[in-house]
């Protein structure tokens, strides 16, 4: 007998087939044991597989109709073998004949691969262009409406800028008239924005196994907002979202070398938008952009998997009739507002399939080479040590 350990991830489903056929072997040899084996063993009958047929139909079938039990010998019988498996070490341990090892062996040289990993990089490109205008005034005028003393009354506009006056998250020029008979508000305000958004999440996974990277926060969203009947307190029910950018993509490695990925990207962040949950409480709104899709792309291509153009204008005129479209003096009866917003916004994919050690070493250089802050705020040996030299 002759024994070898082999340094390898359990694969004894792998195997179990060659032990459940162990007497076929001895069956065909006529109950000899292999040359290359020592030892008694006394031999074991043939694998029979007992199969029962049954004729269906008339004419034609032959006998009582009942069926005949038929035995086939399996002929995929290869030796006798123990195998054990040490689970502190996890190597397998085999002891078999001379011809049943290299069958072993050719198995577990087989199975024993490293699988396939891919590294899938993600951008994330989003600029939107914010222009708006808005100019406007109200007031309020209390006194007589006659040439005489009597009768006095009051007359107002109300476009909301004295409420946006009042809103320390409204920004402008105000300026305010007060006396004893007349309350005017103006204001005016050209606003030009711009936002950049450059975001590249990248993961490493194995093949045919699910990664996900979170970079963000999770933060408290109020749902529900109650006053309750012992305390005459607000109880409010909180649950934490994650905001930021969350990637989760699947890959599959096909045998012509494409990637086939099932792919669901996401950023998300806060905005300034708030809803009211109760008198007291309001909740922010959640901006969000994501795509859930499946693609096939071969590795290193770089394709593109959303994206949304668009170009929004709002042009909004509130005014007194007549009055408001008097010019120039029309501005002091009405409030004109006008927002342009321009939005691109684009997701791209690159995947990498690695294969060997080298592909490993190869994509981590050329990953750390991306680097720019860091190489900007530490020191190389410090990096060099912190990280390992490329």
């Amino acid at each position: 007998m002759k024994s070898f350990v082999s340094s390898l991830r359990p694969v004894l489903p792998a195997l179990a087939g060659l032990l459940a056929c162990a007497g076929a072997l001895n069956a065909q040899t006529g109950g000899a044991r292999p040359s290359g084996s020592s030892g008694s063993m006394s031999s074991r009958p043939p694998t029979m597989i007992n199969s029962s047929s049954r004729s269906v139909g008339g004419g034609g079938s032959s006998g009582s109709g009942q069926g005949a039990n038929r035995q086939y010998t399996n002929s995929t019988m290869v030796g006798e073998a123990t195998i054990t498996s040490d689970l502190q070490t996890r190597r397998l341990i085999v002891v078999t004949d001379d011809e049943t090892n290299e069958n072993i062996r050719n198995i577990i040289q087989t199975l024993d691969k490293p699988k396939p990993q891919v590294l899938i990089n993600v951008v994330f490109v989003q600029v939107t262009h914010d222009k708006g205008v808005d100019l406007g005034s109200e007031a309020v005028f209390n006194g007589t409406i006659a040439i005489k003393n009597e009768p006095r009354g009051i007359a107002t506009t109300k476009f909301g800028v004295a409420d946006a006056l009042n809103d320390p998250t409204q920004f402008g020029a105000f300026y305010r008239i007060l006396s004893q008979d007349v309350n005017a508000t103006l204001r005016a305000l050209a606003s030009v924005s711009k936002t950049e958004i450059l975001s590249r999440p990248s993961v490493l996974t194995r093949n045919n196994q699910q990664a996900t990277i979170m970079v963000g926060q999770s933060e408290p969203i109020i749902t529900n907002s109650r006053v309750s009947d012992q305390t005459n307190t607000t109880i409010n029910t909180v649950q934490y979202q994650d905001i930021g950018i969350i990637l989760r993509v699947t890959p599959f490695i096909t045998q012509e070398g494409l990637v086939e990925m099932i792919f669901s990207p996401e950023i998300s962040s806060l905005s300034a938008t708030t809803v009211p949950i109760s008198n007291t409480v309001s909740s922010p709104v959640i901006d969000k952009r994501s795509a859930d899709t499946v693609v096939v792309t071969p590795s290193d291509k770089t394709i593109v998997i959303g994206g949304l153009i668009s170009n929004q204008t709002t042009d909004r005129d509130s005014k007194v009739p007549i009055l408001g479209d008097i010019p120039i003096l029309g501005y002091a009866f009405k409030r004109k507002q006008k927002a342009d917003v321009k939005t691109e916004l684009l997701i791209f994919l690159t995947p990498h399939v690695i294969r060997t050690p080298d592909d490993m070493n190869a994509v981590t250089v050329q990953e750390r080479g991306k680097l720019d802050l860091s190489t900007k705020a530490f020191e190389k040996h410090e990096l060099d040590r912190m990280i390992g030299k490329p």
